[in-house]
């Protein structure tokens, strides 16, 4: 399973309109990644926690941001769970570059295709409200969670 920055942000704020089914979804995942904790069973994206961690801080985007410290703790606290992995940037170049020629991505699905990219190439699941990754993924590798 790897969050998107969606997800990740929902589950965090508490004044997100999402928080409480992105939170207990989380939750669950850390339960059967517990279970797992040999096998990574949540893979933590590098341009994915920076994304959060730009989007939780932001003053034009929250009234009352998170501080760094906060963003950072949370990360910690996932990364310190069993089965959760920190996956920093790898070789994804080449599969990113095809599926951003294939899908033919617009400016706003660029960040999405590396994150698509990523998780195809990783053979992991993306879990988001996003529904833009349906342009990006097959089914069998994207998990939408309602509104």
């Amino acid at each position: 399973m790897t969050p998107d920055v969606n997800l990740l942000v929902a589950a965090m704020r508490v004044d997100h309109p999402h928080h409480a089914l992105a939170f207990t979804h989380l939750q669950v995942q850390l339960q059967i990644a517990s279970k797992r904790p040999t096998t990574p069973a949540i893979v933590l994206l590098g341009p994915v926690v920076s994304g959060f961690i730009r989007i939780v801080t932001n003053a034009q985007i929250f009234v009352l941001p998170s501080s760094l410290l906060q963003a950072m703790d949370f990360v910690d606290a996932l990364l310190t769970s069993p089965g959760v992995v920190f996956q920093a940037a790898g070789s994804q170049w080449p599969g990113f570059r095809d599926l951003c020629l294939q899908a033919a991505v617009t400016p706003n699905l660029v960040f999405n295709a590396w994150i698509a990219a990523s998780a195809l190439q990783l053979g992991e699941v993306v879990h988001s409200f996003d529904r833009d990754f349906k342009k990006l993924l097959p089914s069998d590798n994207l998990y939408l969670l309602s509104r």
